[in-house]
């Protein structure tokens, strides 16, 4: 039951659902699980204001 609750969580992360309460909790206590999942930070571009 765990591995179809993994596969879920996974599938969400990967493309881009909010992930709800309950699953988040899965995800905090088996933390180890998620460990090969690589995120990209998407940061903003901030635009360099010049003052006189």
């Amino acid at each position: 039951m765990d591995e179809n609750i993994l596969e879920r969580i996974k599938a969400r992360l990967l493309s881009g659902i909010k992930v709800n309460d309950s699953d988040f909790n899965f995800m905090k206590l088996n933390a180890n699980l998620f460990k090969n999942i690589k995120f990209i930070k998407k940061r903003k571009a901030k635009r360099k204001c010049l003052k006189e």
